[in-house]
C-alpha cells in the first residue's frame, strides 16, 4: 500500500516537469523571436542610414530637419475643407493636413493619392478604387465606405461665401455608394466633363475628413495628409509633424512645419534673408535681375507662371446703399474693361514677367487656345468715356474699390485703379487683410468694384461656374432676403437684364461642360467666353508670374508647371542638406 501512496502522489510529477519544460522552451523561443526582430530592426535603421548616408553623398534627399516659413494672413474660415473658400486657407494650411483623392500630373492629367485609380466606363459612372491600408492621423482607415460618409456630409453643406464649390463634384449625382471597404461607385445624372477636377482641387471634393473628426475638425482637424496637426494660435503660428503612418512618406523627408504668421512682406523677406526662415519670397514677387542677384548670393530660386490672377467684381446687387451699384449698368462695366492697359499693368508690376489676361479663364488654360485674345480691343479710352457719357456719367462716378493689402496683390491693384481714374473713375482704394475684405465683399453694400485674386489650376469650370452662382446668390441678392441668402430667380424678375444674362451664360456654360473632351469642349468655351465678356460679368487683368526662394541647403524645390507652386505645397519631397 505504501509503494502505491508513494506512486499516486509521484504521479503528477511528470506532467508539471513536462509543462515547466515547455513554459521554458516558450520562453526561449519568445526571446529569441524579439532579439531577431530587434535585429531585424536595427538592420532596417542600418540600411536606412546607409541609404540616407549614400543619398547625402550623392547631393540627394536628407532625412530631418523642420521648414520655417511665413505666411501673410490667418486662417480665415476654420480647418474644415468642405466649408472654406479661400485659396490661402486651403493653399497655405488646409493642403499640409489633409490629401485630397485625386492628384495630378505636370500637365493637370489625374493621378492617384488616396484614391489609388478611378475608372469611368460610361461617362456617368465613376469608380475610385481606394489605396490599400490609408489610415487618418487617428488611425481610422480611408477606405470607401468613410468617403461615403463624407460625401454624405458635404452634399448638405455650403461654403462661408454661400457656394457650392466644395460639393461641385457630386452635385450631380444619383446615387453614391461603397461597393465594399476598397471601392466607391458614383453615377451622374448625365455626363460632365469637370467632374474629375473637383476631386483633385482645393477647393474641391476631394479632401477626406477622418468621420471621427467631423464635430471639431474646425479647430482641430484629423486628415490624411503629410503632417499631423499640433497647434495653431492666430496670429502667431501653425505646427505641423511628419507622420510615420503617411500613406507616401517616401517623399516626405522633413519633420515637420513652423509656419509663422507675418503680414508685412517686408518683414517676412527681412527675416528670410536673415536666416530665420528656410524658404520665402521678396515683396512684389522675383524679378530677372533680382533672381540673378539672388543665385549669385547661394540661394535656390524657383520660377515659372502661375495659375493665380487678378480680377475685377462689380457690384451688381439692387439693393446695395445708393450710389454703389451703377455697374448695374453694362456699358460701364465695358468702360471699365477698355480703361485697362493690361500689359503696361505687368510690365510695371513684374518687368513683364507676368502674362496679360486674355479672357474670363486662366491664360494657361487649354480652354484659351494660344492667340485667343478675348480683351484685345483694350485699352480703348476714346469708347470708354463714351461709354461713361451714354450711361449719364459723362462727369466720372466716385466709389470704393476693395483690394487685398499684400504687396503682391497692390502692385497689380493700385496701377489699375490709376488707369481707372484716367476716365473718371475715380474709387477710394481700400485694401486690407483677406478676413475683413471679404466680409465686406460678400455683404455687396458698400463698395463699388473689388479688385481680387483668383485661381483655376486644372479646368475653367469650377471657377466660371462658382462666379455665376455667386453673382446670383449674392452679388444680385435673392428676392426675399437680400445677398448670400440664397439664388435670385429669373422668374420673379423677367425683365432684370442681369439674371436673364447670367441665365444665358449660364446656359453655355453648361453646354461646354458636358463633353468628356477637352477637345469637343474647346469650341463651346469659345461661345461661353464671348457672352461671358459681352456682358461683362468680370474682367480679368493680369496672370501672374511664380516664384519662390530658399536658403541654399534646401533641396527639392520644384516649380509646377501650369500650377504655379512649388512642388509639395512647400514642405512635401524637400529636404535639408545641412540636417
Amino acid at each position: 500500500c505504501g509503494g502505491d501512496d508513494d506512486d499516486d502522489d509521484a504521479a503528477p510529477a511528470a506532467p508539471a516537469a513536462a509543462a515547466t519544460q515547455a513554459e521554458e522552451q516558450a520562453e526561449e523561443q519568445a526571446m529569441e523571436e524579439d532579439a531577431q526582430a530587434q535585429a531585424e530592426e536595427q538592420a532596417m535603421d542600418d540600411d536606412e542610414m546607409e541609404e540616407e548616408q549614400a543619398a547625402a553623398a550623392a547631393g540627394g534627399p536628407m532625412r530631418g530637419g523642420i521648414m520655417r516659413r511665413s505666411i501673410a494672413d490667418n486662417l480665415f474660415t476654420g480647418w474644415d475643407p468642405h466649408t472654406a473658400a479661400t485659396g490661402l486657407d486651403n493653399l497655405g494650411y488646409i493642403n499640409h493636413v489633409f490629401d485630397r483623392m485625386l492628384g495630378f500630373e505636370d500637365n493637370g492629367a489625374v493621378t492617384g493619392m488616396l484614391a489609388e485609380s478611378v475608372e469611368n466606363p460610361d461617362n456617368v459612372t465613376y469608380v475610385f478604387n481606394m489605396r490599400p491600408g490609408v489610415v487618418f492621423h487617428d488611425g481610422a482607415p480611408v477606405d470607401a465606405p468613410t468617403v461615403q460618409l463624407n460625401m454624405e456630409r458635404l452634399q448638405d453643406l455650403v461654403d462661408v461665401g454661400g457656394g457650392s464649390r466644395n460639393s461641385e463634384g457630386i452635385k450631380r449625382a444619383v446615387s453614391m455608394e461603397a461597393v465594399d471597404d476598397s471601392a466607391w461607385r458614383m453615377v451622374n445624372s448625365e455626363p460632365f466633363g469637370p467632374t474629375l477636377v473637383s476631386f483633385q482641387s482645393f477647393p474641391g471634393t476631394g479632401m477626406l475628413i477622418s468621420p471621427n473628426n467631423f464635430d471639431d475638425v474646425l479647430t482641430d482637424p484629423v486628415g490624411a495628409g503629410h503632417l499631423r496637426f499640433v497647434s495653431y494660435t492666430e496670429g502667431e503660428a501653425f505646427v505641423g509633424e511628419r507622420w510615420d503612418d503617411y500613406w507616401d512618406n517616401d517623399n516626405v523627408w522633413l519633420d515637420g512645419m513652423d509656419l509663422r504668421v507675418i503680414p508685412d512682406a517686408n518683414t517676412s523677406w527681412n527675416a528670410f534673408l536673415n536666416g530665420d526662415f528656410d524658404t520665402g519670397g521678396p515683396p512684389g514677387g522675383i524679378t530677372l535681375d533680382l533672381k540673378e542677384q539672388l543665385e549669385a548670393d547661394g540661394f535656390n530660386v524657383i520660377t515659372g507662371s502661375h495659375q493665380v490672377w487678378t480680377q475685377t467684381w462689380y457690384n451688381m446687387n439692387p439693393n446695395s446703399q445708393p450710389g454703389f451699384n451703377v455697374f448695374r449698368d453694362p456699358r460701364m462695366r465695358r468702360a471699365v474693361h477698355l480703361a485697362l492697359d493690361r500689359q503696361a499693368i505687368t510690365d510695371v508690376a513684374h518687368q513683364g514677367l507676368g502674362k496679360p489676361s486674355r479672357g474670363p479663364t486662366s491664360v494657361e488654360s487649354w480652354s484659351l487656345p494660344e492667340g485667343v485674345d478675348f480683351y484685345s480691343d483694350a485699352p480703348n479710352l476714346e469708347e470708354a468715356r463714351q461709354l461713361m457719357d451714354a450711361a449719364g456719367h459723362a462727369d466720372g462716378i466716385q466709389g470704393v474699390q476693395l483690394a487685398y493689402s499684400p504687396e503682391y496683390q497692390r502692385i497689380i491693384t493700385e496701377p489699375a485703379h490709376a488707369q481707372w481714374a484716367g476716365i473718371g473713375i475715380d474709387l477710394d482704394y481700400v485694401h486690407g487683410q483677406e478676413p475683413p475684405i471679404i466680409d465686406r465683399l460678400l455683404a455687396v453694400q458698400d463698395w463699388t468694384i473689388a479688385t481680387l485674386s483668383w485661381e483655376s489650376p486644372f479646368d475653367p469650370d469650377p471657377v466660371l461656374r462658382q462666379s455665376l452662382e455667386g453673382l446670383q446668390n449674392w452679388m444680385y441678392g435673392s428676392p426675399a432676403d437680400g445677398p448670400r441668402t440664397g439664388r435670385a430667380d429669373v422668374n420673379l424678375h423677367p425683365d432684370d437684364d442681369i439674371l436673364v444674362g447670367l441665365a444665358e451664360t449660364e446656359d453655355l456654360l453648361n453646354k461646354a461642360a458636358a463633353p468628356p473632351t477637352q477637345a469637343e469642349r474647346i469650341p463651346l468655351y469659345q461661345d461661353a467666353y464671348t457672352v461671358f465678356q459681352e456682358h461683362g460679368w468680370n474682367h480679368h487683368i493680369v496672370q501672374w508670374p511664380a516664384g519662390a526662394v530658399g536658403q541654399g541647403y534646401v533641396g527639392g524645390m520644384r516649380m509646377v508647371p501650369f500650377f504655379g507652386f512649388d512642388q509639395g505645397m512647400g514642405f512635401k519631397y524637400h529636404w535639408f542638406d545641412n540636417v
